[in-house]
């Protein structure tokens, strides 16, 4: 007939947002474990200042953020009932990352341990999160 034909296409969703909002999380946990253990290495070491260790730190800590939009959007989306302690754990993590940041020129050399610590804490929180959300 001389018009364009359109075929229709098919968008596969790969995951729901429930099942991103949990793979996601682990993805948080392991990334916040990963670079408290590079801020001991880098505090043993004495390798400071290096820019892919505070981009690593700085991607792991936004991935917390990401985790709590997608966290919003299910909640918004599936019309959930509130799990407090869920909430009180991944809000804990934003003021703890707030708090990091705050903290961060006033303890001079320790800051490396300032992080490590706080990153293995971020990761203990998104724990806590995960077991009592899934």
């Amino acid at each position: 007939s001389g018009g364009r034909i359109f075929r229709e296409q098919r968008v596969t969703v790969l995951l729901t947002i429930r099942e991103f909002h949990t793979v996601f999380a682990l993805v948080v946990i392991f990334s916040n474990a990963f670079a408290g253990l590079l801020a001991f290495i880098a505090n043993k070491t004495r390798s400071y200042g290096r820019r892919p260790f505070w981009a690593f730190i700085a991607l792991a800590q936004t991935m917390v953020f990401v985790q709590a939009i997608l966290g919003v959007a299910l909640q918004s989306d599936e019309n959930l009932p509130p799990r407090d302690f869920h909430y009180l754990y991944g809000f804990s993590m934003i003021v703890f990352i707030a708090l990091l940041y705050g903290y961060r020129t006033q303890v001079g050399e320790k800051q490396y341990l300032l992080y490590g610590f706080g990153s293995l804490f971020i990761m203990g929180l998104g724990i806590r999160a995960f077991f009592i959300g899934v």
